[in-house]
C-alpha cells in the first residue's frame, strides 16, 4: 500500500473509532467501506498510470527546461495544500479528501491544452505555460486540473454512465482530453464522450475547488477568470484547426465565469484583473528621455513628461488599473475644462503644457485624443468580459 494510502486509512480508522478508543473496536462495516474505497483509489492509480504511459509514448517531453520546474514548483504548492488542508468544498465528485502523489508534466507542444489523469498525472503543454501571463493565471490551470483529479470527476462520470467498463477509460480519455478520435471504440457512449468532453457540473466544481485552492495556496483568483476570458477571445482562430485543445475539454462559458465571480463577491475577495494579466493591464515604460507611454494592454493611450515622469506615471497607473479593474462604462468616462479626463467623475488624468510638449501637440487635443482612447479600451474591455462569454 502507498503511502498517502496508508495514512488516509490510519486517519480515517482513528475517525471512525473515536477519540480513545481502540481502532480494534472499530466497526467491521466502517472498516469494510475504507477498505472499499481504497480499492476505488488504486484502481484510480492503476488506470492512470496505464494511461500516463500511453501519454509519454504520444507526447514528447518539453525542451524549455524552465517550464518544466516552473511547473513542477506550482504545482507542489497546490498539491501540498491539496494533500493536506482540509475544508475545502466540493459540488460534485469525491467530498472525501483523499492524497495523491501529483506528477507534472510538460509536453513539446504549442497547443493551448492542459489535461489530468486518475491518479494525480497532470500534463501541460509548452502552449499553454507561455499563454498564461503570470505565475497566478499557471496555478489556476494547475488548481482547475488537481480539482479534477483529487474530485474523482473520470469515477465519478463512470458511476453515473455505469456501461463504461474501466478497460475502456484509457481509450475515453484520449477522447476526452485530446479531442481525438484515435484508438476508440464505436458506440454512443464514446461519442458522449468525444462530443461533450467534461460534464459542465465536473467543470464548475473544478472552477469552484481550483478557486478555493488558489486561495488556500496565496494566488489570486481572479487569474481564473482571466484566463479564461483570454481563451474566449483566442476562440475564433482555435476554431480554424481540427484539435480545439482546451476549448474541447475546457469549454468557457459565461456561466462558468459568473460562478467564479459570485463565489469570489461572496467571500470578499476583489476582482483585480490587472494584477494577474498584462491583457488588461495599463503600463508604462519609457518611449523617449523624459517621455513615458502609457498603454492598456497593446492598445496606446498617451505619453506624458514634465519634471518627474517616471513618478508621474507611476501614479496614472495605479488610477488608472483601479479604474478599469471596475470595468467602466463608456460614458462614464468624461472630459473636464482644464486638460481633465475624469471616470465615474473622479479625475483620471490632467494634461499639462509638458505633456503637450512632448507629444507635439495641445493641451485640448491630448484631452480629446486620451479620452477617446480610454472609452476605446472601456468599451474592449467589457466586450471581452461580457459579450465574449457567449
Amino acid at each position: 500500500m502507498m503511502l498517502a494510502s496508508a495514512l488516509y486509512m490510519a486517519g480515517s480508522l482513528a475517525l471512525f473509532a473515536g477519540e480513545g478508543q481502540d481502532t480494534k473496536k472499530v466497526d467491521a462495516k466502517k472498516l469494510k467501506e475504507i477498505q472499499a474505497f481504497e480499492r476505488e483509489l488504486d484502481e484510480d492509480r492503476r488506470i492512470g498510470k496505464e494511461a500516463a504511459e500511453y501519454y509519454d509514448k504520444e507526447y514528447k517531453p518539453t525542451k524549455d527546461a524552465a517550464s518544466q520546474k516552473r511547473v513542477e514548483e506550482l504545482g507542489a504548492k497546490l498539491a501540498l495544500i491539496a494533500n493536506t488542508q482540509s475544508g475545502f468544498k466540493t459540488l460534485w465528485g469525491e467530498k472525501r479528501q483523499i492524497m495523491l502523489e501529483y506528477r507534472f508534466k510538460v509536453v513539446d507542444s504549442k497547443d493551448i491544452n492542459a489535461f489530468c489523469l486518475p491518479g494525480g498525472y497532470i500534463y501541460v503543454y509548452d502552449g499553454l505555460v507561455k499563454f498564461a501571463q503570470s505565475d497566478d493565471e499557471l496555478a489556476g490551470v494547475l488548481a482547475h486540473e488537481i480539482c479534477h483529479a483529487s474530485q474523482r470527476h473520470l469515477a465519478y462520470m463512470q458511476k453515473e454512465q455505469a456501461k463504461m467498463g474501466a478497460m475502456q477509460i484509457p481509450l475515453i480519455l484520449a477522447s476526452i482530453l485530446t479531442g481525438s478520435n484515435a484508438g476508440l471504440m464505436a458506440g454512443s457512449l464514446v461519442g458522449t464522450a468525444l462530443t461533450n468532453g467534461w460534464s459542465v457540473k465536473a467543470e464548475e466544481s473544478a472552477d469552484n475547488g481550483g478557486v478555493q485552492l488558489l486561495i488556500a495556496t496565496g494566488y489570486n483568483p481572479t487569474a481564473m477568470i482571466t484566463f479564461m476570458e483570454r481563451l474566449q477571445m483566442e476562440q475564433g482562430a482555435m476554431e480554424k484547426v481540427v484539435d480545439l485543445g482546451i476549448f474541447r475539454t475546457h469549454p468557457p462559458s459565461r456561466r462558468r465565469a459568473d460562478s467564479i465571480e459570485a463565489f469570489m463577491r461572496s467571500n470578499s475577495i476583489p476582482i483585480r484583473r490587472s494584477a494577474v494579466t498584462a491583457t488588461f493591464r495599463v503600463t508604462a515604460s519609457e518611449f523617449s528621455p523624459g517621455t513615458y507611454l502609457l498603454k492598456f494592454g497593446n492598445r496606446k493611450l498617451f505619453a506624458v513628461g514634465g519634471d518627474n515622469p517616471k513618478a508621474k506615471a507611476a501614479e496614472l497607473t495605479k488610477r488608472l488599473n483601479d479604474f478599469f479593474d471596475t470595468v467602466p462604462e463608456m460614458y462614464e468616462i468624461t472630459v473636464g475644462d482644464q486638460g481633465e479626463v475624469f471616470g465615474r467623475n473622479k479625475l483620471l488624468v490632467r494634461f499639462d503644457e509638458d505633456d503637450a510638449q512632448v507629444n507635439g501637440t495641445t493641451v485640448q487635443k491630448m484631452q480629446e485624443d486620451a479620452s477617446k482612447a480610454l472609452r476605446s479600451c472601456a468599451f474592449s474591455l467589457a466586450y471581452h468580459i461580457w459579450e465574449g462569454r457567449g
